[in-house]
């Protein structure tokens, strides 16, 4: 631990004098979850982006690699790569990664056909009866991860899409989803028709963080997590993780050819 924060010490002292020359470059699992992180968006995505700057003010190149979200863990916790963007917070990565400080904070909602008799919910048992849908190696939250493996009518998707497909056939009842993920998609990949036949539940399931994940067999992860966190501070001081939500707002991060009107408020 002495050598550790020696070694902290020292690298500070050195992005301090002259954090737009990297001395670093990390590789970074990804995968497509737009619109906070895709190769087909500005910059990889929202939060790639904010992940990119804050490894910049520490002197830091980040190249990202994009893949499937059970390969990116899996792989990163092998070692074969320095991190993973991004997760929910929840103590099931605990066991094989450090979680950053709060990059973000969203919502997770559930989704259902426009013709279930449900607009509100009050606890996960009373939805026990549902055909309720999930995407493939996604834990959600803590309390969601748990209620789905014992949930005896649980169907898996490979993809959101896939959920909100399902849920505008009527061949499940709910699927949880991220808010804005949910309407970005329904905006951009669905028609009119599609989008009149979901609604969003309420309360929210949850208000959720997004950590960076640092697989702790990394022999420089706790490094890599202290710099990440320096970094994201910096940005946070700046303003610049505001600018960045307003861009995203503002549609700036998405793809030209594939335009989705982000204010909606």
């Amino acid at each position: 631990m002495k050598n550790l924060i020696l070694m902290l010490s020292l690298l500070f002292a050195v992005v301090n004098n002259a954090s737009a020359h990297a001395w670093r470059t990390l590789t970074i699992a990804t995968t497509e979850y737009p619109p906070y992180t895709s190769t087909d968006m500005e910059h990889n995505g929202y939060i790639n982006h904010i992940i990119s700057e804050a490894f910049l003010r520490v002197g830091v190149d980040v190249v990202y690699e994009t893949m499937s979200w059970e390969d990116a863990i899996a792989s990163a916790k092998d070692g074969r790569y320095d991190a993973v963007s991004y997760a929910n917070f929840t103590r099931v990565y605990s066991v094989d990664f450090w979680q950053s400080e709060p990059i973000t904070s969203e919502s997770l909602v559930f989704t259902a056909n426009e013709e279930l008799s449900l607009d509100q919910w009050e606890n996960l048992q009373q939805l026990k009866q549902y055909k309720i849908g999930v995407t493939k190696g996604y834990a959600y939250t803590d309390e969601l991860f748990a209620f789905f493996k014992q949930a005896p009518n649980t169907v898996t998707f490979d993809t959101d899409k896939d959920g909100l497909n399902a849920v505008i056939a009527n061949d499940i009842q709910l699927f949880p989803i991220d808010e804005l993920t949910a309407w970005y998609l329904l905006e951009r990949d669905f028609t009119t028709f599609d989008r009149d036949e979901i609604k969003m539940l309420k309360p929210f399931i949850s208000t959720v963080t997004t950590h960076l994940l640092i697989p702790r067999k990394s022999q420089d992860g706790e490094l890599i997590l202290a710099l990440f966190n320096k970094g994201l501070r910096k940005l946070a001081m700046e303003g610049k993780l505001d600018r960045y939500k307003t861009l995203l707002r503002e549609g700036y991060y998405q793809h030209p050819d594939k335009p989705v009107n982000f204010d909606r408020r």
